[in-house]
């Protein structure tokens, strides 16, 4: 038998269902920093994530410590704070492109990811599905700086020629067999809420990223252990958990290997700024005697980041609405001048009026008083009249007239 429910039930049902999955997906949902480098990620390694808003943006300022001394002229081994920034935005939810800094040379280059499966279309499901992590395809270094490391060094800016009055950069001779241009790669992530698993675990949110790529994540530039001695061969991974301060703060902490080493570290957020502080290259130890490679990659670094996230359209439509309010701020005290104006105008009228109205009763008062002065004196001499006609009729001799 089939039962036929009410629309008004179905509405309820509805609105039950939704009170009851959408805070789960909701605390599920995260968002994610920028990496030290290249658009969002944990501290080195991509996610697959974009920002869900059209015209979402990220200016990321970073820094890393180095303190090996150049071993010989030319070589772009560090000394001091190597800084980098990058500028990203992103679009329908699918695409993040962006900007990268290497140096104050400068060199610089373009990265970009799609993200192709969206892990929120899942959350819905029932069963195992619900559990598909989010995929995408993305790429790092597209431009002309083709032998960068992982640190975004390489080359050297020299003055220019007779041949080519430009200035050059050249790649020094520890990274000339880098092949890191236009790297590729692909990464799974799936993040979740403690509460899915446990409603008493509270909204801390988890996610664990693994992905592979080539480039920046593969190649050496044949210096093997040398570059890195805990090498995964292309291969990367991560987990980040998300702790909730407050609710316009997130405090993340995060752990990865990037294909060469691991990294540790924390971000917090806070109405769309973030700092984040991390050390880098835990697996990496300094021998006593070391080669111009080690100088650069052969210990642990302190890293930093500092970046704004906010959307264009929002701050654009702040502008336009500060300036309508402006506006109508202007007019409201136009008119509020006006009517204050009008009120004292129908005020005097008021009293104009009442005056008009009680100088009309004082004359009809005085017309009146006149009409019965006036009635009074013309009573008095009727009076008169009638008493001086009595008079005469008394006074007057009788008739000898014979009857």
């Amino acid at each position: 038998m089939i039962f036929s429910v009410p629309r008004s039930v179905r509405i309820a049902l509805l609105a039950t269902s939704a009170a009851v999955v959408l805070p789960g997906i909701a605390n599920a949902q995260q968002t994610y920093p920028q990496t030290t480098y290249w658009g969002a990620g944990l501290i080195d390694i991509p996610v697959a994530w974009v920002s869900p808003v059209t015209g979402d943006f990220s200016v990321n300022f970073s820094g890393k410590t180095f303190h090996g001394a150049k071993a010989s002229p030319g070589f772009a081994v560090l000394n001091g704070l190597n800084t980098n920034g990058a500028l990203s935005f992103s679009f329908f939810g699918r695409l993040e492109t962006g900007l990268s800094i290497y140096s104050d040379n400068p060199e610089w280059g373009l990265f970009a990811q799609g993200l192709l499966v969206n892990e929120e279309n899942f959350r819905v499901k029932s069963g195992l599905i619900r559990w598909v992590p989010s995929v995408a395809v993305g790429m790092r270094n597209i431009g002309p700086y083709d032998h960068i490391d992982r640190f975004t060094v390489g080359y050297n800016l020299f003055p220019g020629t007779e041949a080519n009055p430009g200035k050059q950069h050249e790649a020094d001779s520890l990274h000339q067999n880098f092949s890191t241009g236009n790297t590729v790669y692909g990464v799974a992530t799936k993040s979740f809420a403690l509460s899915e698993l446990n409603p008493g675990w509270g909204k801390t949110t988890v996610s664990l990223t693994f992905g592979y790529g080539n480039g920046l994540f593969k190649n050496d530039g044949g210096l093997g252990a040398a570059y890195a001695s805990n090498s995964w061969s292309g291969a990367f991974g991560g987990v980040k958990v998300d702790l909730y301060p407050s609710k316009s703060s997130t405090l993340s902490f995060m752990a990865e290997n990037n294909s060469w080493d691991y990294n540790l570290g924390a971000s917090y957020e806070w109405h769309g700024l973030r700092a984040g502080a991390y050390w880098t290259e835990l697996g990496a130890s300094r021998p006593d005697t070391i080669t111009a490679a080690e100088k650069e990659f052969g210990y642990s670094k302190f890293s930093f980041t500092l970046g704004w996230q906010n959307n264009v359209m929002a701050l654009l439509r702040g502008h336009t609405l500060d300036r309508r309010v402006a506006q109508l701020e202007r007019q409201r005290q136009l008119l509020t001048g006006e009517i204050a104006a009008r009120q004292q105008r129908i005020s005097s009228l008021e009293l104009e009026i009442n005056r008009y109205q009680a100088q009309n009763l004082l004359e009809l008062e005085q017309r009146r008083a006149q009409a019965e002065q006036e009635l009074r004196s013309e009573r008095e001499a009727l009076q008169r009249l009638e008493d001086r006609l009595h008079r005469l009729e008394q006074d007057a001799p009788p008739s000898t007239t014979p009857k």
